[in-house]
């Protein structure tokens, strides 16, 4: 890892970073239990962490759809029920 990227990441993001070290790949809710923070709180430093390039998205679950209505309109949301994230290690190729 360069010192730029380095420079960038906390202590929290190291926890989150251990834990994946332990076991990979892991969901955002068993990463955020493992170090004690609430899952809303890991997904945008794992969203950090993978613009970084340090982690990367291994495995989406099922989709689930379901509408919502925004003023009048109806609108059809898709989103994974869970995602699996594990090292990016293409990056320590290079």
């Amino acid at each position: 890892m360069n010192s730029e990227i380095a420079a960038q990441i906390d202590g929290i993001d190291r926890e989150i970073l251990r834990a994946l070290q332990k076991r990979r790949p892991l969901v955002s809710r068993t990463i955020a239990r493992s170090i004690g923070i609430s899952s809303v709180a890991v997904m945008p430093r794992l969203s950090r962490l993978k613009t970084l390039g340090i982690v990367k998205v291994s495995k989406k679950a099922k989709m689930r759809t379901f509408k919502r209505i925004f003023g009048k309109k109806e609108v059809v949301i898709r989103s994974p029920r869970s995602v699996h994230w594990d090292f990016n290690l293409e990056e320590e190729k290079r």
